[in-house]
């Protein structure tokens, strides 16, 4: 990022049509979201390390029609080398503390990619952690939404940010409101800065 900065929001293109997809490094992650939030302008921020080979030179503009990232590679997954506990503590760092915006496979199909029971994944899990994984899952999506509505987002922005589709904000609303016993609005209005 720091040979291309972003300066000025009229250097993005206005077209709604495109996706722009950017490759940056690590420690350039939070001035980028700084500057997003600070401009207000709605972004998906989607983690590939499959794409890093691809986009060498800085950005990249694809039409958002004909451009669907591939999926994380097989590879992403611990080799069967790990003890069990390092495959679980695997699996909460990359499914609960990295995918939290985006739907997670079945605990079945994260079992299986593991090369573990199912049920040994659920026990252990649970006694690492003190929690289920989807518990914990939904925990961190929740406190994730709270946070940006703390921040002044508006609902159905955040309720995309965190892995609702535009036909999922009455799910949304209801998973928040569970979690946290009011609906997104009340708790904005009660808690925004």
């Amino acid at each position: 990022m720091n040979s291309h900065p972003i300066t000025s929001v009229h250097e993005l293109p206005k077209n709604q049509d495109l996706t722009v997809c950017l490759q940056i490094e690590q420690q350039d992650t939070q001035t980028l979201l700084s500057f997003l939030l600070s401009k207000q302008i709605s972004f998906e921020l989607v983690y590939h390390p499959v794409l890093s080979s691809s986009l060498k030179g800085g950005a990249s503009v694809f039409p958002s029609a004909s451009y669907v990232p591939k999926e994380e590679s097989v590879s992403a997954i611990p080799s069967s080398h790990l003890s069990t506990r390092e495959k679980i503590e695997w699996a909460y760092d990359y499914y609960i503390q990295r995918k939290h915006t985006q739907n997670v496979p079945a605990e079945t199909e994260i079992a299986s990619q593991l090369e573990i029971a199912t049920s040994q994944f659920r026990s252990l899990f649970k006694k690492i952690y003190g929690k289920g994984f989807y518990q914990l899952y939904l925990e961190k999506r929740m406190e994730y939404a709270s946070k940006l509505l703390r921040k002044g987002l508006k609902c159905n922005e955040v309720a995309k940010m965190v892995g609702y589709g535009s036909n999922s904000a009455i799910k949304f609303n209801k998973m928040f409101q569970k979690h946290f016993g009011m609906t997104p609005k009340k708790y904005q209005l009660q808690y925004a800065s």
